[in-house]
Parts: C-alpha cells; sequence; structure tokens
C-alpha cells in the first residue's frame, strides 16, 4: 500500500515555511485595516460633533447662554472616553471665505470632572471668551448676518503601536454656518 503523503519528501515542511512567509503580511494588513477603521470612526466622530456644534450655534443666536448651548450639543453627541482626548473647542466668527477670525475666539478646554458645560463652567473647564454672543449680528437687516464656526482639535493614539502606527496625531475639524436670523412678530 502506498503512503498518502505522497513520495517526495523533499516537500514535507513547505507548507509551514510558506505560512511563516505570508503570516506577518496578512497581520499587518489586518492591523492597518484596524488602525485605519479606528482613526476613520474617530475623524467622523469629531466631525460630526463639529457639525451638531455650528447647527445648534446658528440657532441660538445672541442668547446669554449660546455658547453652553453649543457645548452641550457637543458633548452630548460625543461617545464616552472621546472628551479625555479633545485637546480644545473652539467657537469663532469666520470670514466670508471661512477662515477664523483669531481676535473673535471663544476657547474652551475640558479639564475634567463634570462635563457638562453649563453646570459650572469655570470648574471643569477653562473657558477664554472673546466673541461674546450679545455681539453676534443676528439680526435681519442692513448687516450681513455673522458666520459661526466650530473647531475641534482631538488627540487620536494608534492602538496598537505597531510600526507604523506608533505615537498619536491630531485631528483638527472646522465647519462653519451663517447664523440664523432672528425675526420678531
Amino acid at each position: 500500500m502506498r503512503p498518502l503523503r505522497g513520495q517526495n519528501r523533499r516537500q514535507d515542511g513547505a507548507t509551514l515555511v510558506e505560512f511563516a512567509l505570508v503570516m506577518p503580511l496578512i497581520m499587518l494588513l489586518f492591523i492597518g485595516i484596524m488602525e485605519f477603521g479606528m482613526s476613520f470612526y474617530d475623524f467622523l466622530t469629531v466631525e460630526q460633533a463639529a457639525r451638531e456644534g455650528v447647527r445648534t450655534g446658528a440657532f441660538v443666536g445672541t442668547a446669554p447662554d449660546a455658547d453652553c448651548q453649543i457645548m452641550t450639543s457637543i458633548v452630548d453627541f460625543l461617545p464616552n472616553g472621546f472628551l479625555d482626548r479633545v485637546d480644545r473647542f473652539e467657537i469663532y466668527e469666520a470670514t466670508s471665505d471661512g477662515d477664523q477670525i483669531a481676535s473673535r475666539t471663544n476657547t474652551w478646554t475640558y479639564t475634567g470632572g463634570d462635563p457638562d458645560p453649563c453646570a459650572n463652567p469655570l470648574l471643569n473647564w477653562s473657558v477664554v471668551e472673546q466673541w461674546p454672543s450679545s455681539t453676534r449680528q443676528t439680526a435681519a437687516g442692513s448687516q450681513p448676518l455673522d458666520i459661526i464656526g466650530i473647531r475641534i482639535q482631538m488627540t487620536h493614539n494608534w492602538i496598537t503601536g505597531f510600526p507604523p502606527f506608533t505615537g498619536s496625531y491630531v485631528i483638527d475639524e472646522s465647519t462653519i454656518l451663517r447664523m440664523e436670523p432672528e425675526a420678531f412678530e
């Protein structure tokens, strides 16, 4: 009776060697897909949070707690664990080209604790206000309406630390929208 393995004994172990050569490439591909997937998820989440904030900002206009409402809409949109990785939030007036006016920018930085920006913003947030909501142009009339912008900067840390995915990088997303006019009857 003939053995099932075949008669050529020189091929023994070839499959194991081929597997050992191909497996690192397969693992690198798998890790790359996972890393880029998580990075893309973070990017889309930050982008959508900025959109939520700018929509709220365009709607609330000159309300005394406008920035608080904007920040609440952003914080409520972010999943658990994101707020600790966000470096800063900026609420700013933009030019018609979409450029940020640095002298008219409110900067919010989360310092830890209760994430609710309306509860006690000075306790858990570092706030620099240069564009009060009362100065925003929202009245329909001779002047053009202001353009509000939201900018979010977040640090994305690579999960595996496997080369070339070492360290971190900053996701920086901005969104602008023209303020909605206030209509009084």
